[in-house]
């Protein structure tokens, strides 16, 4: 007598049957034909009662069969398999007990599923780092007010690293990054790997983006300059700020910042940055610094810091202002020692530096240097201290305050001699 669960079993039965062959292909409607068959079978249990042994036995057969050919299922359906499934039980919604709709959690797994506690591990550790170089590279640039252009490359990478977040520690995320790798045609067994080479694609753009901090300093620095150069010190002092967060060793960026304090007559704040460019081997932060220490009468301080600043010249091109100003001050503190005739050789070399027809363009104070030799002559009681004091007074400017003084010395000296200054608007 055919009752409708040999019906379901027989129609189960010849379901299977294309999953016994040796080169078994299958397509999705075969699959979905076996499970329609297995759902058959299921309401036909229920609905005879009792079962008899037989048949209960040709069902437990028939799902060992089915589960030894898991494999074959998941090869047809290929790297999709966990996402046909899934769309399949959202569309019939099967009961919670049927495990036929659920035979992804029951495929054997993948050789290269065995690594992946290995690549789980290796997406933790460049979470890890991607968050640290993100909370450093932001740290550094909103630790003194990124501004437009810094909270502008602070975001991008923000974004992909909120983006890759969310695909890994929030269900509709994880979810959406796997439908991503399906649309790639990423295979199952590949998903982990998926997930460590994303994880490590944002470390390199993140460690890229470190490595650039540097240079990125470098604009902060220029820009500052350019707001120096025009008056806007309060500017400038912000964006060398900006500019030293970002690379600690801006040996530049501290001495402008040391050139602005100056101004300010922040003279502690400005020696702070001065020693810091000081350790950078720069000829130029070593002539402040000297500069600053002759001021508070430090001379031997104030000889040794310039020494080291005109040896390291000789080492590297240097500009002429900077060699000049080296020996000018240099001179300056040998002749404050009573080294009169050290002052006088090393303040001819400043002068000489002069002579050079491109120093014109650079040297400012060129009146400095005679100045200081002209007292150095005449405290030896040399005659060629009068055409210094000429050269002081035709070279020098009221508006340095060094030189202010030095100038209605000369004019002293001078109308002393019965001589007049070469010019008068000094």
């Amino acid at each position: 007598m055919s009752t409708p669960l040999n019906t379901a079993l027989e129609s189960y039965q010849a379901a299977l049957e294309c999953l016994d062959k040796a080169d078994a292909t299958i397509d999705v409607e075969q699959i979905l034909a076996i499970l329609n068959a297995r759902d058959t079978v299921q309401v036909a249990l229920k609905q005879q009662s009792p079962v008899p042994n037989s048949q209960l036995q040709t069902v437990i057969a028939l799902d060992a069969r089915l589960r030894e050919k898991v494999d074959v299922i998941a090869k047809a359906v290929n790297y999709k398999t966990a996402e046909q499934f899934s769309q399949w039980r959202e569309s019939v919604h099967p009961a919670a007990d049927a495990w036929w709709w659920r035979l992804e959690r029951i495929a054997p797994p993948h050789p290269w599923d065995q690594l992946d506690w290995l690549w789980r591990s290796v997406t933790i550790v460049g979470w890890t780092a991607n968050l640290s170089l993100l909370v450093n590279i932001a740290g550094r640039f909103f630790s003194q007010g990124a501004g437009l252009a810094g909270a502008a490359a602070v975001i991008f990478p923000s974004i992909l690293a909120v983006l890759q977040a969310k695909s890994e520690l929030t269900k509709s995320g994880h979810e959406g990054f796997d439908q991503l790798l399906t649309k790639l045609r990423i295979p199952l067994h590949w998903r982990e790997e998926a997930r460590a080479g994303s994880t490590l694609l944002l470390s390199v753009f993140l460690g890229y983006f470190w490595l650039l901090l540097p240079d990125i300093s470098r604009i902060y620095t220029n820009t500052g300059w350019e707001n120096y150069d025009k008056g806007q010190v309060g500017a400038a002092e912000q964006e060398y700020m900006r500019a030293i967060a970002l690379d600690a060793d801006n040996v530049n960026a501290h001495y402008n910042l040391g050139l602005v304090y100056e101004d300010l007559q922040e003279f502690d704040q400005a020696r702070k940055h001065y020693q810091i460019a000081a350790r950078g081997d720069m000829p130029a932060a070593y002539n402040k610094l000297g500069r600053l220490y002759l001021k508070r009468k430090k001379y031997p301080e104030a000889a040794a810091l310039l020494q080291k600043g005109l040896l390291l010249t000789e080492d590297q091109e240097t500009s002429l202002d900077v060699r000049y100003n080296l020996l000018k001050n240099m001179g300056w503190t040998r002749f404050l020692q009573g080294r009169d005739e050290e002052a006088e050789y090393t303040l001819l070399a400043a002068v000489g530096i002069t002579k050079n027809p491109a120093a014109s363009e650079v040297i400012e104070n060129k009146g400095t240097a005679h100045c200081v030799l002209a007292q150095a002559l005449d405290k030896q009681d040399k005659p060629s201290a009068l055409e210094a004091y000429k050269l002081c007074c035709q070279q020098g400017n009221r508006l340095n305050s060094d030189e202010d003084t030095w100038l209605h010395l000369a004019h002293t000296k001078l109308n002393k001699a019965g001589e007049s200054c070469p010019n008068p608007g000094n």
